[in-house]
């Protein structure tokens, strides 16, 4: 019986192939419109999922006061997170990471054998600890990521900076030229390859440097002020059943017993506290971070949009199916004369509704594909979901593509069944 249900909203559909085009091309925009704001949505509360000891990892940041004033920064001085280990055993492990913030490119530079040269400029390169692959969990093609900033002048680079300078070839063990105005001109061992993953991460990273062999090593390892230098993102990983804020609650001793002097005699106050890995990205109290922060209150809005869309969409499909409702209403009175009953007529409506709307979600799905691209260049983000994500999401606009379809198509189907014969 559904079956035929079906058969006859597709004939009446293919006869109105005016109206049957407006009404699905309104139904796809409103769907692209939806599943490319989803997919942003998605995208923002992906960051730094993938992460095996995500749920104990936290960034150290510091609320300092001055003059009155207070700000909230993510860095922290180099010896923070020795003192901090030595002070406290909740903590299991620390890792430190250095922007090379004098640099707007780091010029990287390799010398074949036989006497070629391939060299260009990078961006996002970041001076890391040796503990730094342990605290964080990266994919790497070659190398072995526990040990490969344990070395002096190690470099660590991504899948990309590998093959534009290599090629095909393996990239491990060979040396390289890193010419940068933070941390000098030096030579380097690639140690490691990474191939990003599909979850985003707030540290966008394309290529590590080893804290031994450059001219900050006796900075990092030598200082020894925890007022000053405020420059290292610092993140601590707090050992199995600890609570963080058991530990934040200790801070303001630690910083009376190794701070207070040195903070009075600037005239400065200061207080920390911990950010989760995981909500870094949404949840931060601060301005800046490696990258910078997003805004729940803007996915909120977005959120709001992408709904309104829809229902617009909706909207709009019901207003146009009920303006036809003078034609179809001979239809309607001469298929009752003909003894189909109203429950006859909801069905055929809501047939041609949901075909429609399966039609539309259809377009959608493969004009987003194309989109995404251009979407993700205006939106400032590489939107890209792993194979299983996208087809979780697709699954769930189907769902709402058939929802969407029923509530379209419910008023025009028990509106235009009502009308009874004179």
């Amino acid at each position: 019986m559904f079956k035929n249900y079906l058969k006859l909203a597709a004939r009446n559909l293919m006869k109105h192939k005016t109206f049957s085009f407006i009404n699905i091309f309104g139904l796809a925009i409103g769907f692209i419109c939806c599943m490319l704001i989803s997919l942003y949505i998605f995208h923002e509360y992906s960051y730094d999922l993938h992460h095996e000891n995500g749920s104990r990892t936290y960034q150290l940041a510091a609320v300092h006061e001055s003059d009155g004033e207070s700000e909230a920064r993510p860095t922290v001085p180099a010896a923070m997170a020795g003192t901090l280990t030595q002070d406290f055993p909740e903590i299991e492990e620390t890792t430190r990471l250095l922007a090379l913030f004098e640099d707007d490119k780091t010029l990287l530079k390799y010398e074949a054998p036989g006497g070629a040269t391939n060299s260009f400029y990078e961006t996002e390169g970041f001076i890391a600890d040796a503990s730094f692959f342990d605290m964080f969990t990266y994919n790497f093609i070659e190398g072995n990521p526990e040990t490969a900033l344990a070395a002096p002048n190690t470099v660590v680079v991504t899948e990309e900076i590998a093959r534009k300078m290599f090629g095909n070839d393996s990239a491990l063990g060979k040396q390289i030229r890193v010419s940068s105005s933070t941390n000098g001109d030096h030579d380097y061992t690639i140690s490691g390859v990474f191939k990003p993953h599909k979850n985003p991460s707030h540290i966008n990273a394309r290529f590590f440097l080893s804290v031994e062999g450059g001219n900050l090593e006796e900075f990092v390892n030598n200082s020894t002020t925890l007022v000053n230098n405020n420059m290292f993102f610092t993140y601590l990983r707090l050992k199995e059943g600890i609570d963080p804020q058991s530990l934040e609650k200790k801070f303001p001793g630690f910083i009376k017993q190794h701070m207070e002097e040195d903070l009075k005699a600037r005239g400065s106050k200061a207080e920390f506290f911990l950010t989760p890995l995981e909500d870094i990205h949404l949840e931060s109290r601060m301005a800046e971070n490696v990258t910078p922060p997003g805004s729940r209150k803007y996915i909120y809005i977005l959120a709001s949009i992408a709904i309104l869309t829809l229902l617009i969409a909706c909207i709009n499909f019901m207003n146009l199916s009920t303006s036809r409702s003078s034609k179809r209403s001979v239809e309607v009175g001469v298929r009752k004369v003909l003894g189909a009953e109203r429950k006859t007529l909801i069905w055929q409506f809501l047939g041609e509704s949901l075909i429609m709307s399966l039609i539309a979600y259809f377009f959608a799905v493969i004009l987003v594909q194309f989109l995404l691209p251009i979407f993700g260049q205006v939106a400032g983000k590489e939107i890209t979901l792993a194979l299983d994500q996208q087809v979780q999401l697709y699954l769930a606009f189907l769902l709402i593509a058939f929802l969407t379809g029923l509530l379209a198509g419910s008023y025009p189907a028990f509106f235009l069944s009502s009308f009874k014969l004179g």
